[in-house]
């Protein structure tokens, strides 16, 4: 099914190449050079070759996804989401992929390639090579992907949102009282309830807000010398407290201390690297870890994706996130304190 509908769109762009490129000459070749597999879809890199030049493109070809959704359904969300994102961001910013064409009704999504090393390559790296990163290159893309973050919430800006407390607190609770069940230590899941019952008290007034993209995580922050772009959209919201971007990055960053070859000193000088980049102040500096704490959590509750059969690796996954999001409920008393 995936051969034929790559077929469709090498097609397509070999026909009316030169209309999504109009300053290029004439098409004279389109080839697909890679594919990558994942869970819902393949992603295929294409270089369209013109007369003068090439540009790559990227096609994702949905496949039927574990929660039901269809290929099209999926491929239509996705259009949508790169078409608005990408009006509201013209003039604005860089770094955000332009679709091409229209191929949802064959459950693919075909655009502009986003080229880069993604961060989470640059981050590993560092952590195995130590003199990798001596010239500042880890703390430099760290503040690129903050400003390049502060920026597209800045060009998708909306009304100020106030927080439901409440309900943000409910939520963390009922993810500790999951954790707890898998090790979490009574004692870490006290701490964090307290200190996001603090934090929360102290937050008054309504919140930025933006379009979120809810995926910006280090795999999907790609790190280039022109620039910072960011590769997918599928999951974006059309407006949400801006912070919930910034949070997810950082629980990101912080759960790749369960590599044992990526320690605290490294984790810390991306996050901080990229908190200052991006801008908060000191109310939003506790919401901030408030919402890092729940996305790391969040993926403790959710466990490691692997078969059941894999019962070793679950229980290896369950030690290693007990770890550092206990760690994290110890750091995150000092600022309550």
């Amino acid at each position: 099914m995936s051969d034929a509908v790559l077929d469709q769109i090498v097609d397509n762009l070999r026909n009316s190449g030169s209309d999504w490129f109009p300053d290029h000459s004439e098409t004279k070749a389109v080839r697909v050079v890679g594919h990558t597999p994942k869970p819902d879809h393949y992603t295929y890199e294409i270089v369209m070759d013109f007369a003068d030049t090439s540009e790559r493109v990227s096609a994702k070809v949905y496949r039927a996804a574990k929660t039901g959704a269809q290929p099209r359904e999926l491929a239509r969300r996705e259009l949508a989401n790169l078409q608005q994102i990408s009006e509201r961001c013209a003039g604005k910013l860089e770094g955000v992929p332009r679709p091409l064409g229209d191929f949802a009704n064959q459950g693919a999504v075909v655009c502009t390639k986003v080229n880069g090393l993604p961060l989470q390559s640059i981050v590993m790296k560092a952590a195995l090579l130590p003199d990798f990163g001596n010239d500042g290159m880890l703390d430099f893309s760290a503040r690129r992907a903050g400003e390049w973050l502060r920026r597209f919430h800045e060009a998708t800006i909306g009304s100020p949102q106030p927080v439901d407390a409440k309900a943000l607190y409910t939520e963390i609770e009922k993810l500790c009282t999951k954790t707890q069940k898998d090790g979490l230590a009574r004692d870490s899941a006290k701490s964090i309830l307290e200190y996001v019952a603090a934090s929360l008290a102290k937050v008054k007034k309504p919140l930025p807000s933006s379009a979120l993209l809810n995926d910006f995580v280090p795999l999907n922050v790609m790190i280039s010398d022109h620039g910072v772009g960011f590769c997918e959209f599928a999951n974006l919201s059309p407006q949400g407290t801006s912070l919930q971007d910034a949070a997810s990055f950082l629980a990101a960053v912080e759960a790749l201390e369960k590599y044992p070859f990526c320690d605290r000193s490294l984790t810390s000088l991306v996050q901080d690297s990229f908190v200052r980049a991006y801008g908060v102040n000191a109310q939003e500096q506790q919401l901030l870890t408030v919402l890092k704490l729940k996305g790391l959590l969040t993926m403790f509750a959710q466990g490691r994706a692997v078969k059941e059969s894999a019962l070793r690796k679950k229980v290896m996954w369950a030690n290693v996130m007990k770890r550092f999001v206990q760690n994290a409920a110890e750091r995150s008393m000092a600022p309550a304190a």
